[in-house]
């Protein structure tokens, strides 16, 4: 496969890991997570699963092996807190720390990445210039997917760096379609994703927060309130998935002239709701771009 942009090639000599992708949905490669957070712990949940089986899940972190244990008492995946140890394993190296520890996974890990290998990193703000830099020649994958990967409804975008092939972006399809739906974007448009889909499920959470509140107020019982809420919230969305129809179109569908909805979007309207949203968005893709630099 000839890459999208050539690099020097790799030394004759070096052993190739070949990786096994899930041509047969029966075969997968071996994924090591360095980092063991919420959205390494949402990744392997959904990849359990999806069916990905435990020994092709590792994970390892800095140094909390509580964590470590207690994520494979829930999901079977094996773990270990030595480096050299993850890496004979795995077949894609799959970082999940937190950007301040970037530097240091990277460290620890470069002695024992070998040809072969694919770098994929889930760290907000992360570029693919740092990862090339950090992994010379190696193909690196840079995505962003969300939380709701936890329950195999999240969604991803990646970028591929100048030594990834259509077979990583394949791996990056595969690995990140067992938990949600995965779309590729250029690189200059991660950090605005990072502030949309990244980060929405948290406004999505505030929104229903807000809502649970608002019906509390008026006389409901919390778990009656909550109930009304999320069932609302998650039709509103099956409705835009399953009839492919402008979010506006469906909200015009529901708002009579005069009626009770009109009120309420009245409300929102005159509180300046959607720029919040939008101011959100964007100061979320700001700080992504400020993590990067």
């Amino acid at each position: 496969m000839v890459p999208r942009s050539a690099p020097p090639p790799l030394r004759a000599e070096a052993r190739r890991i070949e990786v096994k992708l899930m041509m047969d949905g029966k075969t997968y490669p071996t994924v090591g997570f360095v980092g063991a957070g919420n959205m390494a712990e949402a990744l392997v949940s959904g990849m359990r699963a999806a069916g990905w089986p435990a020994e092709c899940v590792w994970v390892t972190n800095r140094s909390n092996r509580a964590r470590l244990d207690w994520l494979r008492a829930r999901y079977g995946v094996c773990v270990t807190q030595r480096k050299d140890e993850l890496c004979e394993a795995s077949q894609v190296l799959l970082l999940a720390v937190k950007p301040k520890d970037v530097p240091e996974a990277t460290q620890q890990l470069r002695p024992f990445v070998r040809p072969g290998h694919r770098v994929v990193s889930v760290v907000a703000g992360l570029t693919l210039a740092s990862l090339e830099r950090a992994f010379p020649n190696l193909p690196v994958v840079r995505a962003m997917p969300n939380t709701p990967s936890a329950v195999r409804e999240g969604v991803t975008a990646y970028a591929l760096g100048r030594w990834a092939t259509e077979e990583d972006a394949y791996l990056a399809r595969q690995l990140f379609g067992s938990v949600g739906a995965v779309v590729e974007v250029p690189e200059e448009r991660i950090d605005l994703v990072t502030g949309l889909s990244g980060s929405g499920p948290a406004y999505v959470f505030f929104l229903v927060e807000s809502l649970i509140e608002a019906g509390v107020r008026a006389g409901l019982a919390p778990e009656v309130a909550r109930d009304l809420v999320v069932q609302t919230v998650f039709g509103a969305a099956r409705m835009l998935r399953e009839t492919g129809l402008d979010p506006a179109e469906l909200r015009r569908r529901v708002t009579s002239p005069g009626g009770t909805t009109m009120a309420g979007v009245g409300a929102l309207e005159e509180h300046g709701v959607r720029g919040a949203f939008v101011e959100a968005v964007e100061r979320a893709a700001r700080r992504a771009r400020e993590l990067a630099s």
